[in-house]
């Protein structure tokens, strides 16, 4: 029997146990259960036991998903769903939008409204000729004007020429405008066209900080932000880099004829890149201003200029592990959206775009065809090229499409993943039983400039296994990829990708608007836009790239291939678009034709869309990318 001392303690260790605990002897009746347990080996034993199996459980429970995140990105969802933090689901049948009252004339820098100055005007021309049939894609079903135009007529307006002794405008000091007080003058003299929600962009104080820093909630739900009827128009740019006068008068172009002529409809933000750390743009606003002024951005743009780096990415997006450009393009402007709310709609546009007739008529263009689009069998439409040759209009190709199909949809509603919870609203009836009426006048969420393919079968694209926090793998979600990354997203797309990669989710850059609007069940839209090759295609250079359109789909689908470009694929056809994602086709880039173009090329063979009429070359309307600088 052991020897107790005064406090009923034994005297070899249990002072510890006593000190410790503070308890009486463990057999003792007055002990707690807990010095019982820790004094019985048995029952340690069986407690080690079960902690082990809780532990292989989880383990287990892991090992079933995906590596990376997609643990904690699908509890995330889970416990949304639980707890009623689930977003929203939009109204299944909203009525449409009243247009907007017709625009009031805005001031330019030449000091005349918009309307009264021939000097502000562009001036295109009639020449005697057949306008050129687009290889894919259509003037007539989007309801573009079939302009021609010189570069005097094209850009004289925004300073070409001017150097010329023909120039015939007025001249004006670039350096002493500022197209902030433009765009923010033409909304105010415009702000009874537009909801109350509607407000001038203002890019000082900057907005933008650090997420423990924030003067904004870090997230927003769709139904807190009222709609504006504004498109914010983002270009982006980055610190050193080598403006040109194409530069200027291209971004010129976009402020006048879409933000200007449009009573503020649209506005053109730079979103510039600020690569080099030695400034710490979120330490001061001196500090700030101090890399705008390094960055080399022409003074005339300081003003709808908003700057950002990586650290500001890093401390919104820590889970995604990826911040680079060239992988998460979109990452800059989900906080654009999240920051600047007071837009309904988004473009990415690039500084190696240009716009070959009126670009605020184009983008009109783009946004009325989107909103006309139904919701049946757009992500199928959006694999296949618009064959003008093949198609008298757009409802035969939506009809080939369909027969293709069956008449059904392989997504109708949101695409089902276990990390995304449905925005969208729920379909008011079957995809077989829909007769395209639904999404008809709805915005689109999603608006794409090129071929869209699947990512999950491509053998091409390099991004094709390239996804984070998702169960499954490198097979992933469905999901699709249309490059370039050119595209339109609305607000509420980019605030919910902007929740989800806070919780880790990513893709590919040129995946990400079509495939979270797909897994959140909202609007996609591919615009047939005009594109041509440099030279008459031949009946090889068609069927290489329609490969049979819709009626030879034996799936829905279509088979081009959207990396066709990367000089990887066996057998792909002539690459020489006007349009299109890749720039080295050995000199067939729209670069040469952009340049055969401005310079008045007066050789005996000209790329294909141009016409030479009376000494001048004429350029048809038109979207070009890439039209590389360097």
């Amino acid at each position: 029997m052991k020897r107790r001392n005064s406090n009923g303690v034994g005297s070899s260790g249990s002072s510890l146990l006593k000190s410790f605990y503070d308890v009486p002897y463990p057999d003792s009746p007055r002990a707690p259960w807990y010095s019982r347990v820790l004094a019985s080996p048995r029952l340690l034993r069986r407690l080690l036991w079960l902690l082990t199996t809780i532990l292989a459980g989880v383990a287990l429970f892991v090992a079933a998903f995906t590596t990376d995140n997609a643990p904690t990105t699908w509890l995330c969802h889970k416990f949304d769903a639980l707890t009623g933090g689930a977003p929203l689901r939009m109204p299944t049948n909203r009525p449409p939008k009243v247009p907007l009252a017709a625009p009031i004339p805005c001031l330019t820098p030449r000091g005349h409204l918009l309307g009264n100055s021939p000097d502000d005007d562009l001036h295109p021309v009639s020449l005697d000729m057949p306008y050129p049939l687009p290889f894919t894609g259509s003037h007539d079903v989007l309801g573009l004007e079939k302009t021609w135009m010189t570069p005097e007529d094209r850009y004289g307006p925004y300073g070409f020429g001017e150097d010329a002794k023909t120039y015939n405008r007025t001249k004006v000091n670039w350096n002493e405008i500022d197209w902030g007080f433009f765009q923010n003058e033409c909304l105010r003299v415009n702000q009874e066209r537009f909801p109350a929600a509607a407000e001038p962009f203002r890019n000082d104080p900057p907005r933008f900080a650090l997420k423990h820093e924030r003067n904004v909630p870090a997230k927003r739900r769709w139904e807190e932000v009222p709609d504006t009827r504004r498109t914010a128009i983002i270009i982006r740019a980055y610190d050193g880099y080598d403006w040109t006068a194409q530069d200027m008068h291209h971004v010129r172009s976009l402020i006048v004829e879409a933000s200007l002529k449009t009573g503020g409809e649209f506005s053109v933000i730079l979103l510039v890149h600020i690569r080099n750390l030695r400034y710490n743009i979120w330490k001061s606003r001196e500090e700030y201003h101090k890399a705008l002024r390094a960055a080399q951005i022409p003074y005339e743009f300081h003003s709808i200029t908003v700057l950002w780096n990586n650290p500001l990415l890093e401390s919104w997006y820590p889970g995604t592990l990826e911040h680079d450009t060239f992988y998460q393009v979109f990452q800059p402007v989900q906080l654009v959206a999240h920051h600047y709310p007071e837009f309904d709609h988004y473009w990415q546009f690039e500084m190696d775009m240009r716009f070959t007739g009126d670009a605020g008529e184009f983008l009109k263009a783009l946004d009325d065809f989107s909103r006309r689009e139904p919701r049946k069998q757009s992500h199928e439409r959006s694999t296949f090229l618009y064959d003008p040759t093949d198609f008298s209009d757009y409802d035969d190709f939506q009809a080939a499409v369909d027969i293709a199909n069956n008449g059904n949809s392989h997504y109708w509603g949101p695409a089902k993943i276990r990390e995304v919870s449905p925005l969208g609203p729920k379909p008011p009836t079957s995809a077989l039983k829909d007769n395209f009426r639904w999404g008809v006048g709805e915005d689109a969420d999603a608006v794409v400039t090129s071929l869209c393919g699947d990512a999950r079968k491509s053998k091409s694209w390099i991004f094709s296994g390239w996804v984070y926090g998702f169960r499954g793998g490198s097979e992933g979600p469905p999901r699709f990829f249309c490059p370039p990354a050119i595209q339109r997203a609305s607000r509420h797309l980019l605030l919910s990708i902007h929740d989800l990669q806070i919780r880790g989710l990513r893709i590919a850059s040129e995946a990400t608007l079509p495939s979270f609007a797909l897994w959140l069940g909202l609007k996609i839209s591919y615009p047939p836009l005009p594109t041509y090759l440099d030279a008459k295609p031949t009946k090889q250079d068609h069927d290489g790239w329609f490969l049979g359109g819709p009626e030879a789909s034996t799936d829905g689908w279509g088979k081009s291939d959207p990396q066709w470009g990367a000089h990887s694929i066996k057998g792909e056809p002539r690459m020489a678009s006007t349009f299109w994602w890749s720039a080295g086709w050995s000199g067939n880039s729209p670069k040469r034709t952009f340049l055969a173009w401005l310079y008045n090329d007066d050789s005996e063979s000209l790329p294909e869309p141009l016409a030479r009429k009376d000494g001048h070359v004429y350029m048809p309307n038109m979207m070009m990318h890439p039209v590389k600088n360097n």
